[in-house]
């Protein structure tokens, strides 16, 4: 992809997806390699970089200058150490879910997160020389247009807190904290506590897909107009229903273990394909340069699933959608096959449903409610 045919402002938007951000990692690493290897950091029209969980863990690494490659390393180191085999290889894929179930009733979080943190500030102070670099810190290292942008959810206030490098209320805290807190899956990885609350994954809202969160740090924090930005959004991977269905049942044989299961997986997704509906619709249609990339899972791939042959086949995925980003070949109206999530079916639907809204606000007779400059209502 030739970055000059981007637009002037560039965000980057990274999802969740535990040890899928390995694709993301090997995708962004064939980028940068196209356009000769430096930092991504460096270029110059980068200007945000947006992540949740495991894309807070990649947007941290390119904040702080990392090469693309080291941070593919660091997935492949994570696979043997963070989140290392629970069971024998032979125990079959459906009693390893039972099981981690049944373990989960004793602990509160399958692995500790104590490799990950050690491995961050390793990384944090070979580039910075402080392992305990504050968000405040790293503003002061990049540029002044460039930010980072951290999503983690606040349990105890049940909301989304957006830890930013240029906003001084986020300054104190570390970046390998605001990493972890956002890539604290629940059952997987424990929760963070700071500031007097406990901190957990940043998809647990309705972030799981941070595009929508660079659109809105971009134009309205900024005040970039819409047609300046190319906001850039990158999946880990996507299933289909068919393949949804044959990795986990079919629904209505699910029992209580299998909601308990499958129900976060349903809604993270949901939220995911909705934040790119949202900039679609707010921004796009005022001008805005918004590119999807997303790659199909068939089979599907669980968030902490590291065995060998599964990690080669997420690098196999990332060279694709590394090539799928050079060739510019992202969701759109005219390409369904780059568009595995249904984003532009989900915008045909919204958008139907809001034509029938106002058909039906416009009948005959039909008495009108507007709002006055006063904030009263007026019939």
């Amino acid at each position: 992809m030739a970055m000059n045919a981007l637009r002037k402002h560039i965000a980057i938007a990274i999802d969740g997806g535990g040890i899928r951000g390995l694709i993301v990692s090997q995708a962004l690493q064939v980028l940068e390699e196209a356009m000769g290897g430096e930092p991504l950091i460096h270029h110059p029209q980068i200007k945000i970089l947006a992540g949740t969980s495991t894309g807070a863990v990649i947007g941290t690494g390119i904040a702080i200058g990392m090469h693309m490659k080291d941070i593919t390393q660091i997935y492949l180191d994570l696979g043997r150490t963070v989140f290392p085999p629970l069971f024998p290889a032979w125990v079959p894929a459906s009693l390893q879910d039972m099981l981690k179930l049944l373990l989960g009733v004793f602990k509160p979080a399958l692995y500790p997160n104590r490799t990950l943190k050690d491995i961050l500030c390793s990384h944090i102070d070979r580039l910075t020389g402080d392992p305990n670099l504050t968000l405040g810190a790293l503003q002061k290292r990049l540029k002044s247009d460039q930010a980072l942008v951290i999503t983690a959810a606040n349990i105890n206030e049940r909301r989304t807190h957006f830890l930013k490098s240029n906003d001084g209320k986020d300054a104190h805290w570390e970046l390998w904290a605001a990493a972890l807190a956002s890539a604290a899956a629940p059952t997987v990885l424990p929760v963070i506590p700071y500031d007097g609350a406990f901190f957990t994954d940043g998809g647990v809202g309705s972030f799981g897909n941070p595009g929508a969160v660079a659109a809105r740090e971009a134009v309205e924090w900024r005040g970039y107009a819409p047609g300046d930005v190319s906001v850039i959004s990158i999946g880990t991977g996507w299933s289909s229903a068919a393949t949804f269905e044959a990795a986990h049942g079919r629904p209505d044989t699910w029992k209580n273990v299998d909601w308990a299961m499958n129900a976060v997986q349903i809604m993270l997704g949901d939220a995911a394909r909705s934040q790119s509906v949202d900039v679609i619709h707010d921004f796009v249609a005022q001008g805005m340069d918004f590119r999807r990339f997303q790659i199909e899972l068939n089979p599907d791939i669980d968030m902490a699933d590291t065995r060998d042959a599964t990690m080669a086949r997420m690098q196999q995925l990332g060279v694709e959608l590394g090539q799928r980003i050079l060739q510019n070949q992202y969701a759109s109206e005219d390409h369904p096959e780059f568009d595995p999530e249904g984003i532009f079916a989900a915008v045909e639907r919204y958008e139907a449903s809001l034509a029938r809204s106002r058909r039906q606000s416009a009948a005959p007779n039909a008495p009108i409610i507007g709002i006055i400059p006063n904030g009263q209502l007026r019939r």
